[in-house]
């Protein structure tokens, strides 16, 4: 009787292992722009070097860091796939360049979390990794003030997000990220076009994101007509 008891308990800790993930199973490796027609797709080639956020344009700033998930399928007769990964939120930390935590006024919090949604299918047995991208708020645009004043307080002209991404497998099992350092030079008034006739031009009129990266933005108003 002690025999069979030892032999369920063994079987019982392999069937529970079967759905177990190492805490690297999921990594950010870059973060992409839009395309030409505002969308973002794991297959593009296009990556970004680093952000640019024209703080001057009251809009929040927008990543869409490229995920990848190392997780087999395990998929059995009897049993469906656990190891589809639903990726719901980043956890971001606002750095100064030298890695430091910048003084930021109350009300404002640091780190803090924000949505996203994206689901990475498990990979075939044999390894290999699986992508998706996944955008969401970076920077909101309530920090725009906090920014103007770090630059004059510490004369630094650029912050550094350390971006984790949270999910969790369909089995249950919860997935972070390590640390991804994003980049961003701050600037007022750098992707501006105050040109009327150049803001009637695609490249603004089409801007997917304007105010941050490679996206300019319309200053200019059209001039008001007599009656």
């Amino acid at each position: 009787m002690s025999r069979f008891i030892f032999v369920a308990m063994v079987l019982a800790v392999t069937v529970a292992g079967c759905d177990r993930f190492p805490d690297n199973g999921l990594q950010i490796t870059a973060n992409l722009p839009p395309d030409d027609s505002c969308v973002w797709s794991a297959d593009q080639d296009a990556r970004l070097l680093g952000g640019l956020y024209d703080i001057f344009y009251p809009s929040d700033y927008v990543i869409a860091p490229l995920l990848r998930s190392y997780l087999t399928s395990n998929a059995l007769e009897f049993q469906g796939d656990v190891s589809n990964l639903q990726v719901t939120n980043f956890d971001i930390t606002l750095l100064l360049p030298d890695g430091t935590l910048p003084a930021l006024p109350e009300g404002l919090v640091n780190p803090y979390r924000v949505d996203t949604s994206a689901v990475i299918p498990g990979n075939e047995q044999g390894g290999g990794s699986t992508e998706e991208v996944a955008a969401a708020i970076g920077i909101p645009a309530s920090y725009r003030d906090a920014l103007r004043a770090i630059a004059v307080e510490t004369g630094f002209t650029s912050v550094l997000l350390e971006i984790r991404a949270i999910g969790t497998t369909t089995g249950g099992f919860t997935q972070t990220s390590g640390p991804f350092r994003w980049p961003v030079t701050l600037c007022e008034g750098c992707l501006a076009v105050d040109d009327l006739a150049q803001c009637a031009t695609d490249e603004v009129v089409d801007s997917c994101l304007p105010g941050q990266d490679t996206w300019p933005y319309c200053t200019a108003e059209p001039e008001e007509t007599a009656p």
